[in-house]
């Protein structure tokens, strides 16, 4: 296991300097995703051998997750930089990042309890989901900030409850419309968990990750105000 995370590293390592673009070994090589799946706590692909999805990952890049085990991820974290945000749909509560105040934001707070539950809500840097109410995370939005944003675009994909694999999204920059659905992967509205994500790295400017077998051509679906559920790919309503 350990052995394949290895050459899913090298691949990317090799893709960034073929384009000749400055990388720093603290971006690169440190950079783990992991989530927070029901019943196994908090894992990644490169330690957890009860995860089969490593074998589906291929050469599109690193992920975390469950597919076929019918588990909720409850949260997605990532350990090695302060530049990558994540900003989650949770199961009755909705899109964290209008869970929190300005003020709380421009403080750079990421974790306060919901009052009146018991469960603690993650937003910003490092974590995006909750803990300790069992609550499905069912869309996300990641957001590059920093030297991060100047180097790389970031592309991930999310495997949905009933869906499967959604198709890629690309990571918002920081000045990019809050609203828009162009950036999110997964769902809203219709109570079907995430299960598992895949994200690639790329070089600034360079194209986004072909789809492999299986995966659908939208990213996100969502119901409207009238009950109507509609699909969206890079923002604009297409067929499902």
């Amino acid at each position: 296991m350990k052995k394949k995370m290895f050459v899913v590293v090298v691949l990317i390592l090799g893709v960034l300097f073929s384009f000749g673009v400055k990388t720093e070994a603290a971006s690169i090589n440190d950079l783990r995703f992991g989530s927070h799946v029901q019943d196994y706590g908090d894992t990644g692909f490169s330690r957890d051998k009860r995860l089969r999805t490593i074998s589906e990952m291929g050469p599109y890049g690193t992920g975390s997750g469950s597919t076929r085990e019918s588990k909720r991820m409850e949260a997605m974290f990532i350990r090695g930089t302060s530049d990558i945000m994540i900003n989650t749909h949770i199961e009755n509560i909705g899109w964290l990042s209008e869970k929190l105040t300005a003020k709380e934001k421009s403080a750079g707070i990421s974790k306060r309890t919901i009052k009146g539950r018991n469960t603690t809500i993650y937003y910003q840097t490092g974590r995006g989901g909750t803990a300790g109410g069992a609550l499905r995370v069912e869309a996300v939005e990641f957001t590059l900030k920093g030297s991060m944003a100047q180097q790389y675009d970031m592309y991930y994909c999310v495997h949905a409850q009933d869906y499967g694999w959604l198709g890629w999204s690309r990571a918002k920059i920081k000045t990019e419309d809050s609203k828009s659905t162009a950036h999110k992967a997964g769902t809203a509205g219709v109570a079907k968990r995430l299960e598992a994500y895949k994200v690639v790295l790329v070089p600034k400017g360079s194209p986004a990750p072909r789809n492999f077998s299986g995966q659908k051509n939208y990213q996100y679906v969502a119901k409207d105000s009238l009950g109507r559920v509609y699909a969206y790919k890079d923002g604009k309503r297409v067929a499902k």
